[in-house]
């Protein structure tokens, strides 16, 4: 390759690696509610206040999914709980978007257990009977399975 050319590659692949880093990262603060509201209330009722952890929303308000959708995801290496903003909704039910972030809060207390042949459980009995003592659980699942049929 031509000296001329590998420098407006390395400027090129500079420029991309720069602009990920400036990625702005987006208010826990939604048009409907404000996830560190709810992470307080949370962290203090369920956590004997010892969670700390940043708080973000993602994706587009206006998504439909077609199959799938996450709607909220713990990133272990980077310690940030991201919510959807789907759930960023007037007609979406508080106790709704309080059991997403609970359930992202425990993947951080009880993080992935191995289990047979080595594999990880993320979902693991512990995560499944904290998860049951959030004090709307079943009326958050219903809501949730209401808020994702087509």
């Amino acid at each position: 390759m031509k000296k001329g050319r590998s420098s407006v590659l390395l400027q090129l692949l500079e420029a991309l690696s720069n602009k990920k880093k400036q990625k702005v990262q987006s208010s826990p603060r939604g048009e409907y509610y404000d996830l560190q509201e709810i992470f307080n209330v949370l962290n203090e009722k369920y956590f004997a206040n010892k969670v700390d952890l940043p708080l973000q929303w993602f994706g587009r308000r206006d998504f439909r999914p077609r199959q799938r959708i996450v709607l909220g995801s713990y990133h272990l290496d980077k310690r940030v709980i991201r919510i959807h903003r789907i759930l960023d909704k007037e007609h979406v039910p508080y106790h709704v978007v309080s059991f997403v972030v609970y359930h992202e809060m425990l993947h951080h207390v009880l993080p992935p257990i191995k289990g047979k042949k080595r594999r990880r459980k993320i979902h693991h009995p512990e995560f499944v009977r904290r998860e049951k003592l959030f004090v709307e659980y079943a009326l958050a699942r219903e809501g949730i399975e209401l808020l994702l049929q087509p």
